[in-house]
């Protein structure tokens, strides 16, 4: 009975191992995958389910905590920076805040100086005499 518990443990082991190997090997990028070309991988899993699982899983998979293939130079992997510390976007605040306090300046002396604020318009016949816009022209 024990012997029993063992083989079939074992051989579900094996399958999960087959299965896990197959669908990683489907979701890795064909240029993450090492030593072959993809194809090739999921060929060496399908026709030698347990060897090929095995293949797979030491020698074709993606090295961990790198997006590296196989014989390319190891690139430094993009980590994630804050906000606060990334100096581009902090100079790109530093401007923005630098436009908005200009464009407050301007406006403000307008509205602290009660003198120079724009005197209402006048109608635009006193403003302007020679306009004939509205005068009619005789007929000759």
């Amino acid at each position: 009975m024990g012997r029993a518990i063992f083989i079939i443990g074992a051989g579900t082991a094996l399958i999960g191992i087959i299965i896990y190997a197959f669908i990683d090997c489907i979701r890795t990028s064909a240029s993450q995958a090492r030593s072959l070309p993809k194809p090739a991988w999921l060929a060496i899993i399908l026709l030698f389910p347990i060897v090929g699982a095995l293949l797979w899983l030491f020698l074709g998979r993606p090295r961990a905590g790198s997006s590296a293939t196989w014989g390319s130079p190891n690139t430094p992997s993009q980590t994630f920076k804050a906000p606060d510390d990334d100096e581009e976007y902090l100079r790109f605040l530093d401007a923005k805040a630098k436009r908005q306090r200009a464009s407050q300046e301007n406006h403000r002396p307008a509205q602290q100086n009660p003198q120079e604020r724009e005197k209402p318009r006048q109608n635009p016949t006193d403003e302007n005499p020679t306009d004939t816009t509205d005068t009619e022209i005789p007929e000759s």
